[in-house]
């Protein structure tokens, strides 16, 4: 499926915060979420049509790291809209 996608300032700043934290920490555990991260969102990219969590709202955790990418499908317009990349280690009442 010919599917693009685009981040949203909130999923954007997600990202930054999770790649600093995890910059902080070290460069391979860094490559090493980015690798993850990429997997999860080619995943999405090739098959969008995982779990719906609320409404038209749809899942899909990241390997092996502690995070929910969440998006919607335009499938008129053939566009992944990435909503959040939410972190699970977080207070659960943030949870989107």
């Amino acid at each position: 499926m010919d599917f693009n996608f685009k981040f949203l300032p909130l999923a954007e700043e997600n990202i930054e915060e999770a790649t600093d934290y995890y910059a902080s920490i070290s460069l391979k555990v860094l490559k090493n979420f980015n690798n993850q991260f990429d997997a999860s969102i080619n995943k999405i990219i090739n098959n969008p049509y995982f779990q719906k969590r609320f409404k038209q709202v749809r899942a899909l955790p990241v390997k092996k790291f502690p995070y929910i990418i969440f998006y919607e499908v335009d499938d008129k317009e053939k566009i992944i809209y990435i909503l959040s990349v939410f972190c699970t280690h977080q207070n659960p009442e943030k949870y989107p």
